[in-house]
């Protein structure tokens, strides 16, 4: 069975966890901006990586278009934002995102990323969001003190990445290859 990791990185973060995820697959990993949907037919296992920002993850329209193509393959999706995944309902995100269809064809997993706000060209944007209303955020999370003082910090990093998050999703390519190979025995 191949394996691919196609990622859509605004920021960096969603990219540095598919090369993580194509190391420890041992599979080629690509910017989505260098996929083709012929590109795919040769694959049985295709881990997409989207960024998450404001409510919108890159290239949903071109992966739902994808998964579509291809209904049979297996899909995982991972999505890399800078809210905590465990305080965070995705659903929302998804259904704005993704038809329930193509949803239902995809593993999911979620994992925080790092921001550098010379980079983030939304900065002022988001900190005056957080001031007029308090419950919106990068993520559609709400908000605590610290996280708050965290968005004022202009100029600063953070880095929440945690490559150890990987592990599910890594399990989950490992599951369906032994069952694979179960099946072919």
């Amino acid at each position: 069975m191949e394996i691919i990791v196609i990622h859509s990185s605004r920021y960096g973060s969603t990219e540095k966890y598919a090369i993580e995820i194509s190391k420890k697959l041992h599979c080629p990993v690509v910017d989505s901006a260098q996929v083709s949907v012929e590109d795919l037919a040769c694959y049985d296992i295709i881990i997409l990586g989207s960024c998450l920002l404001e409510g919108q993850l890159s290239d949903a329209t071109i992966y739902e278009q994808w998964v579509k193509q291809y209904p049979d393959k297996h899909w995982a999706l991972f999505t890399v934002g800078l809210s905590n995944p465990k305080l965070t309902d995705f659903k929302d995100i998804l259904d704005n995102n993704f038809e329930d269809s193509t949803i239902e064809k995809v593993e999911l997993f979620h994992y925080r990323g790092a921001i550098q706000f010379k980079r983030l060209l939304l900065m002022e944007s988001l900190v005056s969001k957080v001031k007029q209303k308090r419950l919106a955020s990068i993520d559609y999370v709400p908000l605590d003190d610290e996280n708050e003082r965290l968005l004022r910090k202009y100029g600063t990093t953070y880095d929440f990445t945690d490559k150890e998050n990987t592990i599910l999703l890594i399990d989950w390519a490992h599951k369906i290859l032994r069952n694979e190979k179960e099946l072919e025995e």
